[in-house]
């Protein structure tokens, strides 16, 4: 959590993006809670990956 906040400190205009492997569920669940929404899935390095996108300015909750 804590190098999201530096990032979105340190590029507030830019989106963050992130690839975990479709089998890893709490990983795109973790992902997910922290405001990432899904791109797309592909095949890649012999696994399905799941590739997720923070926008610029996340909701409080």
């Amino acid at each position: 959590m804590a190098a999201l906040g530096w990032l979105t400190a340190a590029l507030p205009d830019e989106p963050v993006v992130l690839t975990t492997q479709t089998a890893n569920t709490p990983s795109m669940r973790l992902a997910t809670k922290l405001g990432f929404t899904e791109v797309e899935r592909f095949e890649a390095w012999d696994a399905g990956q799941w590739l997720g996108m923070r926008p610029t300015a996340v909701p409080s909750r």
